[in-house]
């Protein structure tokens, strides 16, 4: 197999010359490597690197159960102080590469890294086996990280840091209502409701939350992150049931008077400005906080940041998560599919935004879609603004 040299986070690293040919990976290939999910492995380094901060964690213990060639451990044992990497892949020949990657790290630096060569599941019960407990646990599959979230968690210190990555996208945003129900636990799905990768972000995160209840567990996101064609949770472990709960019901709305609202698990479903039950509804998803701004501030004043091969992007879609944060509420409103409902044109959405300011309406957009935005405005606002600019 052919290798090449590519660079990230400003070291060397050998992959196969197949993976950066512009092609996506497909699970079928010899060695897995996805050259475009570098923003992933980045955003990555600088939330563990934020963590250690935020939680006083001196030496890390890192377990990531699906590493391939070792790039992303490799990166994890150079750019995060003091980090001990347990490090597994099924396929012998991504082993083999990253052996040859460890090679090219510092000689004091290779000893920290331990190599397994196991089913991922296997793995992690064989963790759990010997009792072995992870500050924090990396697991970024192809598909769904749902079949590994059981294992996982048992080996997971308190308040311990888990990244959980999802490509299976078509089934999160509903396209197969029974892959979705099947792996993420979603009863209703209507696609008239919100932006659909806001959507299918709450609804993963519920999917991954439910397994933890089971295990009297509670997995709280402090990032959530979609780019392309992933999405990508961040999660600190904590213990008992009963605020995941309190955060978890459907998005509503009213087929009445249009209004969307929230509700939580055992609550009536009324509509809070007619009164109306008769609805659309999405869950049950997350309704809860995406984001920790601490963790946020903490990424945006990391120095590393400007090391990154993807900072310049990176920075415009934490800063838009950031915006994100100051609007409370669980869905966003994806304008061009509001304009096609009622057969408007589409006017700029900084015009939008400003008028609802103007009305005295919190607003911002949102790094799920440039087109868009988050706001305490009811729809109802938004369709009479889109109305008055189609009358212009």
């Amino acid at each position: 197999m052919e290798l090449i040299h590519i660079e990230e986070g400003r070291r060397e690293y050998l992959v196969p010359v197949s993976s950066i040919k512009g092609n996506a990976p497909n699970k079928s290939d010899e060695v897995f490597f996805n050259s475009y999910q570098e923003i992933n492995r980045d955003i990555s380094i600088l939330m563990l690197r934020a963590y250690q901060i935020i939680h006083a964690v001196d030496s890390i213990k890192i377990c990531e159960p699906l590493c391939g060639i070792g790039v992303r451990s490799c990166r994890y044992n150079q750019e995060i102080l003091n980090s001990n990497l347990f490090s597994n892949d099924l396929n012998p020949k991504a082993l083999a590469i990253f052996q040859q990657n460890i090679s090219l790290l510092p000689q004091k630096s290779r000893k920290s890294i331990q190599l397994f060569n196991m089913e991922a599941n296997q793995f992690l019960q064989h963790l759990n086996q010997e009792r072995e407990i992870f500050d924090y646990i990396d697991i970024d599959p192809y598909g769904s990280p749902i079949p590994f979230v059981q294992n996982a968690i048992k080996i997971l210190n308190f308040k311990g840091l888990i990244a959980l990555t999802a490509t299976d996208l078509a089934n999160l945003a509903g396209v197969y209502p029974k892959a979705l129900y099947a792996k993420y636990g979603l009863s209703h799905f209507d696609i008239r409701i919100g932006n659909i990768h806001e959507i299918a972000a709450r609804a993963l995160i519920a999917g991954i939350q439910r397994i933890a209840l089971i295990h009297n567990q509670t997995l709280i996101p402090i990032l959530t992150f979609y780019h392309r064609h992933f999405i990508r949770v961040f999660f600190v472990r904590y213990r008992g049931v009963k605020k995941i709960i309190s955060e978890t019901g459907f998005i509503i709305q009213c087929k009445k008077c249009h209004t969307i609202y929230s509700s939580t698990i055992g609550k009536i479903n009324t509509c809070s400005s007619c009164n109306s039950t008769d609805s659309y509804s999405i869950g049950p998803i997350y309704l809860g906080l995406l984001h920790d701004a601490n963790y946020i501030t903490k990424i945006l004043n990391d120095p590393h940041l400007s090391n990154l091969g993807t900072n310049y992007l990176l920075k415009k879609l934490i800063k838009r998560i950031e915006e994100e944060i100051q609007i409370p509420v669980p869905w966003s409103f994806h304008i061009p599919n509001i304009a096609d409902q009622i057969n408007s044109r589409l006017p700029p959405i900084t015009q939008i935004m400003n008028l609802l300011k103007n009305k005295g309406f919190r607003c911002s957009r949102t790094h799920f879609s440039g087109s868009s935005i988050k706001t305490t405005a009811p729809l109802s606002e938004i369709i009479t603004i889109l109305k008055d600019y189609n009358y212009k």
